[in-house]
């Protein structure tokens, strides 16, 4: 196999389950593509504020990633420029539009502002969001609030797949537009951003920063979020605990899951 330049991978089951522990294979993986000069980076839904940049210090790696994305594409962090740019955020007038038309799935909306969560009510799905995440969670006294200022994304959890795929995505696939679009990150998570923005996007914009074309870049994903950055890059890894859209456009299939530290086996048996 070729040499990469750039190694980019989702973090959430991808490279552990949702909450458990980053693996001692991955570690070593990252640790070997960081001495061979490979250029490092995690791509997650999640936004910067909420610890992205804490997870190299966390994973014990010695050396900062050289690059984080935050909300699917919507913030890049440049660790050698140490810069953070946020690029096309839902503006106002788009998420009282979505907000307004997804009111009728009595689903509970909820986006990211600067170092917290605010949904229109607290629920169970937000209380354990919020724990899950350590993270802040408030609710709006009036929901003209949600569109008070432009948001990355906006985010649904239902209780069950079949109310996700019964109730939620059917409505939204009729209000998406060629401004805005949808996709589930989760069997129970919903998600609303830009059209211009996704993961594979914002590789694409850090590369044309550095000079490096894409074809120069291995991705690791497993969920819908993951798909342009995986279609996009010159080869994309596929966890085995993926999705099956993920699998079908993966140049390769890990013969590990997440939890069982499926990227950095993938690396040393058929990489490095």
């Amino acid at each position: 196999m070729r040499e990469y330049r750039i190694i980019v991978a989702d973090i959430d089951r991808t490279l552990r389950d949702r909450n458990a522990e980053f693996g001692p294979i991955n570690r070593k993986a990252f640790q070997e593509l960081h001495k061979r000069g490979v250029l490092l980076g995690l791509a997650s839904g999640r936004p910067l504020w909420q610890k992205l940049m804490d997870h190299a210090e966390e994973w014990g790696l010695g050396f900062q990633f050289d690059f984080i994305i935050g909300l699917n594409g919507g913030e890049i962090y440049d660790h050698r420029k140490n810069t953070v740019s946020k690029v096309n955020l839902l503006q106002p007038e788009q998420i009282k539009e979505i907000i307004t038309a997804m009111a009728p799935t009595k689903c509970n909306p909820f986006i990211y502002r600067d170092g917290y969560m605010l949904a229109q009510w607290e629920d169970d799905l937000l209380r354990a969001s919020a724990q899950r995440n350590q993270n802040e969670a408030r609710t709006v006294k009036d929901i003209a609030e949600f569109w008070e200022e432009p948001v990355g994304k906006i985010m649904y959890r239902t209780h069950s797949a079949q109310e996700m795929d019964e109730t939620v995505v059917p409505l939204a696939e009729t209000i998406v537009n060629d401004v805005y679009y949808c996709f589930k990150t989760r069997f129970d998570l919903l998600e609303f951003q830009d059209r211009r923005n996704s993961k594979g996007n914002a590789v694409r914009l850090y590369c044309q920063d550095n000079g490096i074309p894409m074809e120069d870049v291995m991705a690791f994903g497993d969920a819908e979020n993951d798909l342009e950055m995986m279609r996009m890059a010159g080869y994309s890894v596929c966890l085995c605990n993926g999705m099956q859209e993920n699998k079908d456009i993966a140049d390769a299939i890990t013969e590990y899951p997440a939890n069982e530290d499926g990227f950095g086996r993938w690396l040393f048996d058929h990489y490095l």
